[in-house]
């Protein structure tokens, strides 16, 4: 989890690191990085248009419609990325589990557990100008369909 508050995607088969200036820190990065335009990713969704002008992808992963109903966009692997690989980062606001809204649609937020499993706070990316990449990786409906930690 310190991967994404970190804002890291460290590629553990060895091979050399590049950086990536954002936020005014330097971070390691696998690979060169893929930008998006709106009106790519206008015509690359059936017309749907996405207000993603400065959305930043690993060249790993690209980011297409998911095949899960009413799950919009997502994130799918080009490549075999090895366990173990950190990605980031996850974006957001800071929200505290007493300031959720229980009957909202929270499906843009990541929880954050303490050592001792509890919920220590929230990260929302519902406001589009708060996003990255990360914001369109789904999460799994049960244990079977766990693949990222």
């Amino acid at each position: 989890l310190h991967s994404f508050l970190y804002g890291r995607w460290r590629h553990v088969l060895g091979e050399q690191q590049h950086h990536l200036q954002h936020e005014d820190r330097t971070a390691p990065s696998a690979s060169p990085k893929t930008a998006f335009t709106a009106e790519v990713l206008a015509q690359s969704f059936s017309g749907e248009v996405q207000k993603l002008s400065s959305l930043v992808l690993p060249s790993e992963v690209i980011i297409a419609q998911s095949s899960v109903p009413g799950e919009g966009l997502g994130i799918f692997s080009k490549t075999w990325i090895k366990a173990g690989t950190e990605m980031g980062p996850f974006t957001g606001r800071l929200v505290s589990p007493e300031h959720i809204d229980l009957y909202k649609n929270n499906n843009l937020m990541w929880e954050v557990f303490n050592e001792d499993g509890t919920v220590r706070y929230f990260i929302d990316a519902s406001q589009e100008d708060q996003r990255s990449w990360m914001t369109y990786i789904k999460c799994a409906r049960n244990e079977q369909e766990q693949n990222l930690e």
